[in-house]
C-alpha cells in the first residue's frame, strides 16, 4: 500500500523544470554589486518555499508540472483545477508561508546553539519571516488570497468566493499604491511598496478572467481521463430542479467525476445529468439555466 501510495506521488512529482536565463544575469549584477550571498539566501528560501507548494499538492494528488526558476524566486504551476478542493488550495498556500517560518526557526535553533556567522544568521532568519509574513497578506497572487478563496469557497461557492477575494486584493493592491506613492515622495518608503501593490492588482484582475473557468477546465479533464481509461471515480450529487447549472457546476470536485441527482421538493428523483451533460448545458444555454430545464431537455 505504502508503496503504491509512493509511486502515485513520485508521478505527481515528475515535473518540468524551466530555468529563466536571467537567473544567471542577476547572479552577475548581485556579485558585481557585493551583495552575492543575501541574494543568495532569499532566493534559496523562496525556492524551498515554492518546494513545499509542490510536495503538498502532490499529496491532496494534484498533479504538479512545472517549477519555474526565476531570479526572484520559483513558481509552481498545477494542471488541476485546485480552486474547486477548497481544502487542497488552502493546505497548498500554507505550505508555503509555514515551511518559511520553520526555516526561521532552524536559523534561530542554529543562531542560538550553534556558532554561525551571527550577520548571516540574522539576516537568513528576517527574510524568511518577512517572506512568511508577506505571503500571508489575503490578497492574489500571495498564498494568503487564495487562503481567504478558500476559507470562503464552502459558503458562497468558487465564483463568489473568487469575486471576494478580487475585491479585497484590489483593494490591498490599491492602498499599497497609494502608500507607496506618498512614501517615497516623503523619502519614508521604499517605491517598491508601490510596485507590489501594481503586482497584486494586475494579478488578481487575472485571477478574476480565469477563474470562471476553471470548473469547464476541470470537466474536460476528466472527459480526456474517462476516453483515455474508459472508467473514472464518481461522486453522485443531489440538487434541486431550480439550482442554476452554472452554481452546481462551480461546486463540483476537482477529481471525481459527478453524476447530478435532480430531486423534486416532495424527494422524488425527477432526472439525472452527468457532469459532461451539465458542462454541455451550460455552454449552450449560459450559466442561469436550471437543472430541471436541463433534464427536461435530456429527456427528448
Amino acid at each position: 500500500m505504502g508503496g503504491a501510495w509512493g509511486e502515485a506521488f513520485m508521478g505527481r512529482m515528475r515535473v518540468e523544470i524551466a530555468v529563466d536565463p536571467l537567473v544567471v544575469v542577476f547572479a552577475v549584477l548581485y556579485a558585481l554589486a557585493g551583495s552575492l550571498w543575501q541574494w543568495v539566501v532569499v532566493f534559496a528560501s523562496l525556492l524551498v518555499h515554492e518546494i513545499s507548494h509542490a510536495v503538498v499538492a502532490a499529496g491532496f494528488g494534484l498533479t504538479v508540472t512545472e517549477l519555474r526558476i526565476t531570479p526572484i524566486g520559483a513558481a509552481v504551476r498545477v494542471d488541476d483545477a485546485i480552486e474547486l478542493r477548497a481544502e487542497a488550495e488552502a493546505a497548498v498556500a500554507m505550505a508555503g508561508p509555514m515551511t518559511s517560518l520553520v526555516l526561521a526557526g532552524a536559523g534561530y535553533i542554529l543562531l542560538v546553539y550553534g556558532k554561525p556567522d551571527i550577520a548571516g544568521a540574522e539576516f537568513f532568519i528576517g527574510a524568511n519571516i518577512v517572506l512568511a509574513l508577506l505571503n500571508l497578506v489575503p490578497a492574489f497572487p500571495l498564498d494568503g488570497g487564495r487562503v481567504l478563496r478558500a476559507l470562503l469557497t464552502e459558503r458562497m461557492g468558487v465564483p463568489g468566493a473568487t469575486r471576494t477575494a478580487v475585491n479585497v486584493s484590489r483593494w490591498i493592491g490599491g492602498l499599497a499604491v497609494a502608500a507607496g506613492a506618498v512614501g517615497a515622495a516623503a523619502g519614508a518608503l521604499n517605491p517598491l511598496v508601490m510596485a507590489m501593490g501594481v503586482l497584486v492588482w494586475v494579478e488578481a484582475g487575472r485571477e478574476a478572467r480565469s477563474a470562471p473557468y476553471a470548473a469547464m477546465r476541470s470537466v474536460m479533464r476528466k472527459r480526456a481521463g474517462l476516453a483515455r481509461q474508459g472508467f473514472a471515480p464518481a461522486a453522485l450529487v443531489a440538487a434541486s430542479p431550480d439550482a442554476r447549472a452554472g452554481a452546481v457546476l462551480g461546486r463540483l470536485s476537482g477529481q471525481q467525476f459527478a453524476i447530478i441527482s435532480v430531486v423534486a421538493p416532495d424527494g422524488r428523483e425527477v432526472g439525472r445529468l452527468s457532469e459532461i451533460e451539465l458542462m454541455d448545458g451550460v455552454c449552450a444555454r449560459g450559466p442561469g439555466v436550471n437543472l430541471g430545464t436541463l433534464v427536461r431537455g435530456s429527456k427528448h
